[in-house]
């Protein structure tokens, strides 16, 4: 704290931030919030959070290590729906924690045409609210983009076959 004219004051959190050992923070997640972007696991410097797949097919884990954690917030920063949190945690005699914590699980939905891995479910639930609220078309967020691209060039049922040559011919 400087003791200059212009005297600065300084909140208790950013007082702790400097007194606490680095290791002594904790990521905490709003679990309804998070949409499993992973901007914060690309935007951290340190590794302290990674995306790790489970044994399961289609679901992996966000996790996170404390040893590696320097509570710079840049995770908190990056996080675009403002749902993680780096929070002080209670010494434990002073020993630094070791380990890694699962601090959000999620699964990954798929291409219904060709089985390709798509985007985190809770991402998918979260853009199907805001496009039915705006009462939009439903985009098909079960389609990987070249599949959508085949379904969207596919004639019509309704179309006969020589329509698409008729066309070509008149051109």
């Amino acid at each position: 704290m400087e003791t200059s004219e212009s005297k600065q004051t300084m909140s208790r959190r950013e007082f702790l931030k400097g007194v606490l050992p680095k290791n002594h923070r904790i990521v905490c997640i709003d679990q309804e919030r998070c949409t499993a972007c992973t901007l914060c696991v690309i935007d951290c410097p340190t590794q302290a959070l990674v995306v790790h797949p489970t044994r399961e097919r289609d679901s992996f884990q966000l996790l996170f290590r404390q040893e590696a954690c320097t509570a710079c917030s840049v995770c908190e920063k990056a996080c675009p729906e403002h749902c993680l949190r780096l929070l002080d945690r209670e010494s434990e005699k002073d020993e630094t924690r070791k380990g890694t914590d699962v601090v959000f699980e999620e699964s990954i939905s798929r291409c219904v045409r060709c089985g390709i891995p798509l985007f985190p479910r809770s991402m998918v639930k979260k853009l199907e609210g805001k496009i039915s609220m705006n009462h939009g078309t439903t985009w098909p967020l079960n389609l990987c983009p070249s599949c959508r691209t085949k379904t969207t060039f596919t004639p019509h049922p309704s179309l006969p076959p020589a329509a698409g040559r008729q066309r070509k011919e008149q051109g």
